[in-house]
């Protein structure tokens, strides 16, 4: 039986399974009034469940260890050649979804999150998981050495906590993380990575599910339960026993899909430090936030990030393909018109206020 049916089957499974998963846990969060609660900062008006990684997170998982074993059982390849290095991956997802859970409930302390994600990052190092060089086409290959371990600590936190700083408005950070899923999908079955489609796959209908409770106006938020699990993931996914030119291109093509949560929280950590205070202090200047400011609706917003993710994800599916320049060109591009794109939303945001300052005045 062809590998592509059992991608199929991982996608169509997982998107089943918590279709069937969410509205139990939106009916339990409502009876225990597991809410997440408006405030200065928050854009939702009404209390609302929190716990959609939940159901994210199990279907994920059952689905690829199901699969898993039915190949195995049919020695189709012979099934999905998992390793023990993989359990390593497995321990720091639980952890991940654990810190998240947890915060869902009790709001941990911003230095305690960062911590536990960073000993999640190097459960994935010890599997021996790294991002051990970078290529420059024309420039040759940069082997990272001992600094591998820093640099893809700083990744898998760096992309877990972007997720969750970009989960502000109803179907916004599901909805990029979808189209992330998708792209590394079409990437890794291309290169005939089968661990990295089936992570896709069973990711992207999981994802899909949810977003259909999630989008506006949302029954249930994805909670940092499901903002982290899914930050982590698509960090995880380009790293995942890949050959060195293959990682590469998939860390590149991951960075351009995810291109916006990447922007909005290294902006954001930016101008935390310039007004001194903690870069993991919660502030209203997102990107979203940014939008709203323009006196745009939510609907709008989705259908002008989505567009935009749909030609990152394309963008990314050329540069995770291909060896030369054309990838690098590809992804150079993306870069600068995503960044020029920002610091002219920015902009207009500036004369938005002035002008109602002066109104005020």
């Amino acid at each position: 039986m062809d590998i592509a049916i059992f991608l199929a089957i991982a996608g169509v499974g997982a998107f089943l399974l918590n279709l069937a998963i969410t509205p139990f846990v939106i009916a339990m969060a409502h009876r225990r009034k597991w809410y997440d609660l408006p405030n200065w900062r928050k854009v939702h008006k009404d209390p609302t469940p929190r716990l959609g990684g939940i159901g994210i997170s199990i279907s994920f998982l059952v689905t690829i260890i199901a699969i898993s074993l039915v190949m195995s059982l049919l020695h189709i390849k012979p099934g999905f050649p998992f390793q023990l290095r993989h359990f390593f991956v497995l321990g720091a997802f639980l952890l991940t979804g654990t810190i998240g859970l947890v915060d869902d409930f009790r709001s941990l302390r911003a230095r305690l999150k960062f911590l536990l994600q960073v000993v999640a990052a190097i459960l994935v190092v010890l599997g021996g998981f790294t991002i051990s060089a970078f290529r420059v086409p024309g420039l040759g290959t940069l082997e990272l050495g001992f600094m591998a371990y820093p640099v893809t600590i700083l990744w898998i936190v760096g992309l877990s906590n972007a997720l969750n700083f970009v989960d502000g408005i109803d179907g916004f950070a599901g909805g990029i993380s979808c189209f992330a899923a998708l792209a590394m999908g079409v990437i890794t079955i291309l290169q005939g990575h089968d661990i990295g489609a089936l992570v896709a796959f069973a990711l992207l209908g999981s994802t899909l599910a949810f977003l259909f409770f999630n989008l506006p106006k949302a029954k249930i938020f994805m909670g940092d339960s499901g903002a982290y699990i899914l930050g982590f993931t698509l960090s995880v996914l380009p790293i995942l026993g890949l050959s060195k030119d293959d990682a590469m291109g998939n860390l590149a093509a991951t960075s351009m899909v995810l291109v916006i949560p990447i922007i909005d929280t290294a902006t954001a950590i930016v101008r935390r430090l310039r007004r001194k205070v903690s870069p993991l202090t919660p502030d209203k200047e997102h990107v979203h936030h940014k939008l709203i400011d323009l006196g745009l609706k939510d609907t709008t917003i989705l259908r002008i990030v989505y567009l935009y993710s749909l030609f990152l994800a394309a963008a990314a599916v050329v540069t995770g393909m291909s060896k030369n320049g054309i990838g690098f060109a590809a992804f150079v591009a993306v870069w600068l018109v995503s960044i020029a794109l920002y610091l002219l939303l920015r902009r207009v945001i500036q004369k938005v206020n002035a002008r109602k300052l002066k109104a005020r005045k």
